[in-house]
């Protein structure tokens, strides 16, 4: 029952398109009118009128375990996708931006959700749906800060997982790193500092001491660090020498490092180079910092979802990492500790095939509610 009206809802978040601010409002909108109207559960909308609305509920029935059930709402752009907002459901699945990433998952919460309000599990269980997640993922900071959502014993984020059980990601921090000359006429360059040179300098330099410094802190599920420059922005016209030039630094780094590790290596590496080209001069500024989570897998708290999972589904569960960055990160950082369940194949999402399987889609459903289940008693 449940698990097929996940799949229903699964088509209807689809057509509601959520990726501009009008769509995110009508979509918050949507979730927040379904909560009031199908259960007794408290539920607000935070920002109701804002660029990025968020939509949070609470049901408690006594004392007892603090679950979280918390996903995004917002997508990318549909971009060149045919009929985005068309669910189209075909070979036992479920095509449509957002379908995978991941409004099949928060289907999943709600029903999950519904059903710890019908069945009055003990306890608490707050469901919360952000819209900024693939932008600037900030609401659920927001609504700790504000403390609308408190410290939870376990969170589950369905994002998509090809329903196994992610334990771990890393953080995603950008620097934009700003390097300073002074502007010259192309004729007569040396009179001038050109930027882009300094920036060339430092990329280098920089490639090679992080390569040389993440080798030697490798994580046994997450690997090594990366990093990537991902933008640069610089000069006015050819025949001018820059006086400034911009970079954009990516960095994927692990639970044990933080932002301020980041930010040493960069001025690690300017030392270095200032000291062969004294003119060289810089500024690092953070865009952003999404930070790292890991569950501890050896943990009774862990190892019992796994059971309860594994009895529910009839396999075995893989144990695995979260690809990319998702706001288990902020989770984490407010002590509540983070799983990973979700519906299809991270591969399907932000491509003009995303797709979900219907299967798939009641699968996490039961084993969402098999969680509350046993947490919640």
């Amino acid at each position: 029952m449940y698990g097929d009206s996940a799949v229903e809802l699964t088509k209807e978040l689809v057509r509601i398109e959520s990726f501009s601010v009008k769509g995110k409002q009508k979509i918050t909108e949507f979730m927040y009118r379904k909560i009031l109207n199908e259960t007794d559960a408290d539920v607000r909308i935070i920002g109701r009128d804002t660029e990025n609305p968020y939509v949070i509920a609470h049901y408690k029935n006594g004392e007892g375990c603090r679950l979280l059930l918390q996903g995004h709402l917002d997508t990318v752009s549909p971009g060149d996708m045919n009929e985005p907002l068309n669910p189209v459901e075909k070979d036992g699945a479920i095509y449509g931006r957002g379908s995978c990433d991941m409004k099949a998952g928060c289907a999943c919460n709600y029903m999950a959700f519904k059903y710890a309000c019908d069945h009055h599990l003990k306890g608490e269980v707050y469901l919360m749906y952000s819209t900024d997640e693939e932008t600037y993922a900030q609401q659920t900071v927001d609504a700790f800060e504000k403390g609308l959502l408190p410290v939870c014993d376990l969170a589950v984020i369905p994002e998509p997982t090809s329903q196994n059980l992610m334990a771990a990601q890393k953080g995603n921090a950008w620097i934009k790193v700003t390097f300073f000359g002074r502007s010259a006429h192309a004729s007569m360059p040396e009179t001038g500092e050109n930027a882009i040179y300094m920036a060339v300098e430092f990329i280098n330099q920089f490639k090679k001491f992080t390569a040389e410094k993440y080798i030697r802190n490798t994580h046994p599920l997450l690997g090594q660090a990366k990093m990537n420059v991902g933008m640069i922005e610089a000069g006015t016209e050819a025949n001018s020498v820059p006086a400034e030039c911009s970079i954009v630094i990516d960095k994927r780094y692990l639970p044990n490092e933080n932002i301020t590790d980041f930010q040493e290596e960069i001025d690690i590496v300017a030392e270095e180079v200032k000291r062969t080209y004294p003119a060289f001069n810089y500024q690092a500024d953070v865009i952003v910092d999404c930070t790292p989570m890991e569950i501890d897998r050896e943990s009774e708290k862990f190892i019992s979802v796994k059971k309860v999972l594994e009895e529910t589904l009839g396999r075995q569960i893989e144990v695995g990492v979260f690809g990319g960055w998702g706001e288990g990160g902020t989770l984490d950082k407010y002590q509540t500790d983070t799983i990973y369940f979700g519906p299809g194949s991270n591969a399907f999402a932000h491509t003009a095939e995303e797709r979900v399987g219907v299967q798939a889609v009641k699968e996490v459903t039961d084993g969402i509610i098999a969680v509350l289940n046993n947490k919640c008693r």
